[in-house]
């Protein structure tokens, strides 16, 4: 099992590719896959997580594809790598170890119509988070608002979006450690923006892909790197890596 100390845990997943046909829109597949690998190690860690209107406190890459080996086919991506991988990460230790643990009981993986089988499982080292850091996204960044009883989504050219970014990760500190961050500041510079449209479930979001510079709280970079930035972070949205 993973080693209590870790006050974050990352993680890297190495299948083999055994059906190579799945989803373009594959989130809600691999969300699934998720929670039923903490289901099956900690039924009672999967009824708190499918709580509505909380904090689930993991997230999760896009499925990375070596050397971007891959065909589309209308609605399908044809996988033309024997192996992908898949990156998640969490604040929450037994979230981690109940992942692993159902991940190893079950090592054949159905994420939509695709099959894989586990390779490897790993524990990725941590990069030290500053109060400036560059990030790049793994999984692309989700921000809304509430406009006259209705959601939007948010880009970068909209200051609301910095804005309720910022108020996110001061709810996700709240609602993690139980008090206010020292700092709340946050200043965010967008190097390179990729809009996308990702369907989850039945309804399309409205998402970008980002490498930007942040700056300000230590605090709230730490739970933006531990447990993703911006909104749905358990349906694979938000997930970051350090670039320097």
């Amino acid at each position: 099992m993973l080693d209590e100390c870790h006050a974050n845990v990352r993680i890297g997943v190495e299948f083999k590719v055994v059906k190579n046909v799945i989803e373009i829109n594959y989130n809600y597949y691999v969300a699934s896959f998720i929670y039923r690998c903490i289901q099956r190690a900690n039924p009672e860690l999967s009824l708190e997580l499918h709580k509505p209107n909380s904090f689930k406190f993991f997230t999760f890459s896009r499925i990375d594809i070596p050397n971007r080996r891959f065909e589309i086919s209308g609605d399908k991506l044809v996988i033309k790598s024997d192996r992908v991988n898949l990156y998640f990460s969490t604040p929450k230790v037994e979230i981690a170890e109940s992942f692993v643990e159902g991940l190893l009981i079950k090592p054949e993986v159905k994420i939509g119509s695709a099959e894989f089988v586990l390779s490897s499982v790993k524990v990725l080292k941590e990069h030290e988070i500053g109060n400036k850091v560059r990030f790049a996204t793994l999984s692309p960044i989700s921000v809304t608002t509430v406009k006259d009883g209705k959601i939007y989504d948010l880009y970068p050219k909209d200051a609301k979006f910095y804005e309720n970014l910022r108020m996110n990760l001061i709810k996700k500190f709240i609602a993690l450690y139980g008090k206010t961050p020292n700092n709340c500041d946050l200043k965010i510079k967008p190097l390179k923006v990729k809009p996308k449209r990702i369907k989850v479930k039945n309804t399309y979001h409205r998402c970008v892909e980002m490498v930007f510079d942040a700056e300000g709280s230590k605090e709230l970079l730490e739970i933006g790197y531990k447990a993703g930035f911006g909104e749905r972070n358990s349906m694979g949205f938000g997930m970051v890596k350090v670039l320097k």
